[in-house]
């Protein structure tokens, strides 16, 4: 009965309905940064990573000799673990500042970097449970627990312009350090580690959203049109048909 009652009116009418008509508005979607913003975050990444790998390589240093000393065998099993997975961050970022083969897909690397930094951080945060037995000295152990709190929340910062890739270091050294003063069982030593983990995230969180907001401002989303090339003869002049020029000599 309604579209018969419509195809009955005149345009007048219909136009009129259709300005009573209530508007939906959709609600506006976040649009993705540009290509050339991502582009020159994977850029900030690669060079800024360097820091934060030189940082867990020093401190990873410093706590198997540290602990080595009461500890031997779990120290020098912790410090083959860190060995192995720096090594393998390490190459993937030489070979992408070098312009290997990886430095022609960029987003195909930080996946891969992303993936290979999570293994370092699980390493590198669970220093207060591999390296510590749970009978071992409370100064050893809060020792222990500040160095990987803040050293990977460093890292972490470092790597920063992406969100992904910065919570592959920050995640690790949030929980496993809780984890660890769970199993003390002192209120005041997991009440500190936590809200040390809070602020940390939320200080990585803020960092990688700052950095971000800044490339997509340098690198504003564009609305050109594309035209491909095998297209080029719909929009070129069409010169098949003019008569062909003749000469006056």
């Amino acid at each position: 009965m309604a579209n018969t009652s419509l195809h009955q009116k005149d345009v007048r009418e219909l136009q009129r309905l259709a300005q009573e008509a209530p508007v939906r508005h959709q609600p506006a979607r976040r649009r993705a940064p540009s290509r050339a913003a991502m582009l020159e975050l994977i850029d900030i990444l690669s060079r800024w990573s360097a820091t934060g790998l030189a940082l867990i390589a020093g401190l990873g240093v410093y706590l198997a000799l540290t602990v080595g000393r009461a500890y031997p065998a779990r120290a020098a099993c912790w410090a083959l673990l860190m060995i192995g997975a720096l090594w393998v961050c390490r190459r993937l970022r030489t070979q992408f500042r070098s312009g290997g083969a990886s430095a022609g897909h960029p987003f195909h690397w930080r996946a891969s970097y992303t993936s290979c930094l999570s293994v370092l951080g699980v390493i590198f945060a669970s220093a207060p449970i591999l390296l510590t037995p749970a009978g071992a000295p409370g100064p050893m152990y809060l020792q222990i627990a500040a160095i990987t709190l803040i050293g990977g929340f460093a890292a972490a910062m470092a790597h920063s312009a992406h969100l992904a890739t910065a919570a592959a270091l920050a995640a690790p050294a949030a929980i496993l350090p809780l984890l660890s003063a769970l199993r003390t069982g002192d209120t005041a030593l997991i009440t500190a580690v936590f809200a040390l983990s809070a602020m940390g995230l939320a200080v990585t969180y803020g960092l990688s959203k700052v950095i971000a907001a800044d490339a997509a401002r340098r690198n504003p989303r564009t609305t050109l049109l594309r035209r491909s090339t095998t297209n080029f003869e719909e929009y070129a002049p069409n010169t098949a048909s003019a008569p062909p020029a003749t000469s006056v000599l």
